[in-house]
């Protein structure tokens, strides 16, 4: 049986998801997924920092996943499970090379 709190936390969750969740590609999966950017002072030492709440927890975070997010291509970095869903922190995914320093 629900209590009234996980009731309201449900629907609140479905307007949340129906008015500002999109699509996020992960590991060529697609997800709803809410961005959530971090200011630099507060978060990452360049630039601006994006973390994404997936409203589906049928995905299991892991690092280095990849993901693709309004047409840029990131890896998750970390994640932790945010209100019982995961939220995952990106980096901007770039070509490592050979580790020998070549392309």
């Amino acid at each position: 049986m629900s209590t009234p709190f996980s009731r309201m936390t449900a629907r609140m969750d479905s307007v949340t998801q129906s008015r500002m969740a999109k699509p996020v590609l992960i590991n060529a999966l697609s997800y709803p997924a809410v961005d959530a950017h971090t200011l630099p002072e507060m978060g990452p030492v360049n630039g601006d920092g994006v973390t994404l709440v997936v409203f589906d927890t049928s995905y299991l975070p892991a690092r280095r996943d990849a993901v693709v997010w309004e047409g840029g291509h990131y890896r998750v970095e970390r994640w932790h499970i945010y209100n019982g869903k995961p939220q995952i922190w990106l980096e901007e995914a770039v070509n490592e090379g050979d580790g020998t320093g070549n392309p």
